[in-house]
């Protein structure tokens, strides 16, 4: 490829010049980068001229953006289509808890991705190279939550020696509650290993110029924080404490806010909690607006061309206290929706904001948090999914979204053993990635462009590739939209297991009994396996889909899997890179079959119980007894693949394979099922 630049030679442009010319082309591609007046930022124009190719824009973002989708066209073999682009989602982010130091944790630092990342959060090549898959995908927002947002980021003009030296780690088992309770205390010091020697002074500079690497990538970096904690200034002195009524308390995050703005100039924003360890009444978000509230707004009055943004997420909190409070607000001001509360694999088109949108001003802006907390293993791949889940959003009433777990860290992957050398887990799920960003910027983007993608990556074997990888990527949204469970701790589907607060206090397989009691999602498009049967119980017409018919495209998704995959394993034999794809979707055509025999036999137990099939009983034993030979299949090959993990929001080590004995152990549940009678 050929440059002719008539623009400024600035980092973004020079970063997507160096990524256009990774793609194989001739000198005869000749592009052509036209500064444009008046275009809207990230917006760009292509248009073939006499000379060449040329882009057009008005932004660094819309030459990134613009040469991105350039040669990745030329990558696919495909001309690249003339017109004027602009994203269809204004702010396209990730939601990344942010294991900073064993002192200052994040929601889920009780977790082995946490522990294992701390390191690298301080070391700059993690984040250039974070930052620049980002950018690739066309995202532009960088969300890092933590739940004590001073300590480790900031020194405190009037609070000194509230900030941390060095960075730290817990080699241990760290046992906390489901409210972020006791990830740290003094007492735990002994234990703690210093894996970076960094004065505050250090740390700041650090900071800094990960945020200056953010924005050479056209990415704004806001900082979120649950309330109240405040880890990191147990030995400060100040006698600083949870209390929200605690004056010192009080004037210790007014300062800090204070301190963030100051020490961070390119600091786009912050998000907030409320209820998170407060009172959990309307006097919390008091505390968020005599706090964070007022320190913005004293802020921006001394600075007044600083631009920044807040954003209050509507969590445990009343919407109505929250547009009073800020009403006259001197700062952009939006709100944030979990949006498909932890399992966005579900629903298209979850329903739980509704009625947040009938009542809210128009005017107010909203981001949409997107949690995944489905999968952290397996490789998800289907745009299909994608683009009908974005085009379903409330898109012209959102800000943006951000998307990521709360139960796992994306760093570096230590879970694979199949690969030591650690990659970026965003790395190792390029295709999701790839899919959300791109579907979340073009509107049009459809799934052949995937297709082709994937064909040009890995040849021939690319249009059965894409085939597979996407009925594999259906099954745990089908498995979501019968069994369904508001948040990460009650129910992660890669394991079949749940955590249950005290008194049990431990992990637990989800047992046939519990898949026969488990609702769908609320205003769904799928029946419970309850609903479902007392509607045929009682004779009423079928309105949603069924848990058979669901049971149906498990089985027709784990066949096409197995279909597909002889013919691609022969493909793979000199590409590891295909080779890893493979045993996860192979794992997923396992994972298929099994939870389609539960959920069938889930029926056919809840059958016999109402009385309407009186061998139902027998007919699900032998069913279970199937569904534990492929979950033993399953659990063996994930086993083979991946190290047993202990998750954030589990509080336990989740061993697939220990579960094997309780898959068993359905079917003998099964035959001793209550009887209409009992």
């Amino acid at each position: 490829m050929r440059f002719t630049v008539h623009t400024d030679l600035t980092e973004p442009v020079r970063f997507a010049i160096a990524e256009a010319e990774k793609t194989p082309a001739g000198d005869d591609v000749h592009v052509i980068l036209e500064k444009t007046q008046g275009m809207p930022d990230q917006s760009y124009r292509i248009r073939r001229t006499e000379e060449g190719w040329e882009i057009g824009s008005s932004s660094d973002s819309g030459f990134l953006y613009g040469l991105l989708y350039f040669s990745k066209q030329i990558f696919h073999g495909a001309p690249p289509r003339e017109g004027t682009v602009s994203p269809l989602i204004e702010k396209r982010g990730i939601k990344f808890n942010i294991p900073l130091d064993s002192r200052t944790p994040s929601y889920a630092d009780a977790s082995d991705s946490a522990s294992q990342n701390i390191v690298n959060m301080w070391e700059l090549s993690f984040w250039r190279e974070f930052l620049d898959e980002l950018a690739r995908n066309h995202y532009n927002v960088l969300s890092l939550w933590t739940l004590c947002p001073f300590a480790s980021w900031v020194r405190i003009p009037e609070y000194p020696d509230a900030s941390l030296e060095d960075v730290k780690r817990m080699p241990g088992k760290i046992r906390a509650t489901t409210e972020g309770i006791g990830l740290y205390s003094p007492k735990m010091e002994p234990e703690l290993i210093t894996v970076k020697k960094l004065t505050v002074d250090e740390k700041i500079d650090f900071w800094r110029q990960v945020m200056r690497y953010a924005k050479d990538r056209c990415i704004e970096i806001y900082f979120f924080f649950w309330n109240i904690y405040v880890y990191g200034t147990e030995t400060s002195g100040y006698g600083i404490t949870g209390d929200q009524d605690d004056p010192v308390t009080r004037d210790y995050y007014y300062c800090g806010t204070k301190a963030l703005l100051d020490t961070y100039p390119l600091l786009a924003g912050i998000g907030i909690t409320t209820g998170e360890n407060m009172h959990k009444s309307t006097s919390d978000v008091d505390f968020i607006r005599l706090t964070y509230g007022r320190a913005i707004q004293d802020y921006l009055r001394e600075h007044p061309k600083r631009r920044f943004r807040f954003i209050h997420r509507l969590f445990m909190s009343s919407d109505n206290k929250i547009a009073k409070e800020f009403a006259d607000f001197n700062c952009p001001f939006d709100v944030s929706f979990k949006y498909s509360q932890a399992h966005m694999y579900s629903e298209v088109r979850p329903h739980f904001i509704d009625n947040f949108l009938l009542r809210k001003d128009p005017s107010l802006k909203v981001w949409l948090t997107v949690r995944n907390d489905d999968m952290h293993m397996l490789r998800w791949g289907d745009p299909g999914f994608a683009r009908a889940y974005i085009d379903h959003m409330p898109l012209d009433q959102m800000a943006g979204f951000y998307m990521g777990p709360d139960g796992y860290t994306w760093g570096r992957d230590y879970m694979d053993l199949r690969d030591d050398s650690h990659p970026l887990y965003i790395r190792k799920m390029w295709y999701m990635m790839m899919i959300w960003g791109w579907c979340s910027f073009y509107r049009d983007v459809s799934e052949p462009f995937f297709e082709e993608e994937l064909t040009a990556r890995f040849g021939v074997a690319g249009p059965d590739l894409y085939a597979a990888w996407k009925a594999a990527s259906q099954i745990i949204p089908s498995v979501n939209r019968v069994h369904w469970h508001h948040y990460d701790f009650q129910w992660y589907p890669e394991g079949c297991c749940m955590y249950h607060k005290p008194p049990q206090d431990e992990l637990v397989f989800a047992d046939i009994r519990e898949f026969t009691e488990c609702l769908s999602q609320q205003n769904g498009t799928c029946y419970s396996v309850r609903e479902y049967c007392e509607r045929l119980s009682d004779g009423l017409a079928m309105e949603k889909v069924t848990p058979q018919q669901e049971t149906e495209s498990l089985r027709e998704d784990a066949r096409l899997i197995w279909e597909k995959l002889p013919g691609l394993r022969s493909r793979s034999s000199s590409r590891r890179d295909l080779a890893v794809i493979l045993d996860d979707l192979e794992a997923f055509a396992c994972l298929g079959e099994y939870y389609a025999g539960k959920i069938e036999a889930a029926v056919l137990l809840t059958l016999f119980a109402l009385g309407t099939d009186p061998s139902g009983r027998e007919k699900a034993a032998e069913i279970l007894r199937g569904a534990a030979v492929s979950w033993e299949k399953y659990s063996s090959k994930i086993s083979s693949m991946y190290r047993p993990e202990m998750l954030g929001r589990l509080f336990s080590t989740v061993d697939v394979a220990s579960f094997t004995e309780n898959a068993r152990r359905d079917a003998v549940c099964a035959q001793h099922f209550p009887s209409p009678a009992e």
